[in-house]
């Protein structure tokens, strides 16, 4: 931060009081611990919320991207205006919890978004990093449920998948160290999420055959074919079936 930052809210200290949380993913919900007297979260606007959760999406973001994104109807002017409008409420509101620079707007760096902990789980599984299952913290759920904002539909299917693929590689990494239990436990939860993923339901199968448990296995992959054909009319991959030795169907009974 340069020396003409500051923080929204004239007054207000550089850190917002005790711990703080942002969670975007089911809902947008800010809450803290040993808050000060002076944060009032519950205050905080409609206009003020859609800034913070614009921020705790993209990090850091210059003061012309915020406008246009949230204000994109409005001309550059009054976006700019009601961009300060909004700064001033957020910080009466929640001193310390927006920080800007003169150009620049982010989001206090103690503040904890359940977004950037998902993309930084990610990156540590991706580098080879063992991971203790007990990192795994929050359930798959839709970005922003309910927002229709240009900038939030765009970002919402990236990170569905992104949900997907760490649920994945979490379970493969506990597999692997015949954790099989925590392993199932998330290859199941994708597949709660997305039931017609065959990945996901390709590791579940796995993991009951590495515990042994054959018939769990055949009663998964069999319980995905029916599904996927009554949903989709479409079959699994060989792959699948061959893993637990079902032969691959050449045709299905017309579906009612």
């Amino acid at each position: 931060m340069d020396s003409r930052s500051a923080v929204a809210g004239a007054g207000g200290s550089a850190e917002p009081g005790g711990s703080t949380r942002l969670r975007l993913l089911g809902a947008f919900d800010l809450t803290t611990t040993g808050r000060a007297a002076d944060a009032h979260w519950s205050e905080l606007p409609p206009s003020a919320r859609r800034l913070v959760a614009f921020l705790g999406l993209h990090g850091t973001a210059t003061r012309d991207l915020a406008a246009g994104s949230l204000w994109p109807d409005s001309m550059e002017s009054h976006a700019q205006s009601d961009l300060r409008t909004t700064l001033w409420r957020a910080g009466k509101a929640c001193p310390g919890l927006i920080v800007t620079g003169r150009t620049s707007l982010r989001l206090n760096p103690s503040v904890q978004v359940d977004i950037a902990e998902l993309q930084s789980l990610s990156r540590r599984l991706r580098e080879g990093e063992v991971v203790d299952d007990s990192d795994w913290l929050m359930p798959c759920s839709v970005l922003l449920p309910g927002w229709y904002d240009e900038w939030v539909v765009i970002l919402r299917e990236r990170i569905r998948q992104l949900q997907l693929h760490t649920l994945e590689a979490f379970a493969e990494q506990l597999l692997t160290r015949g954790l099989y239990g925590g392993a199932l436990d998330l290859a199941l939860a994708a597949v709660e999420y997305e039931p017609l993923r065959e990945s996901c339901q390709h590791l579940v199968a796995r993991i009951h055959l590495a515990e042994g448990n054959f018939a769990e296995a055949v009663r998964s992959v069999n319980a995905f074919t029916a599904l996927l054909w009554r949903e989709i009319g479409v079959r699994p991959s060989p792959g699948l079936l061959r893993l637990v030795d079902l032969p691959t169907p050449r045709s299905h009974p017309a579906r009612s």
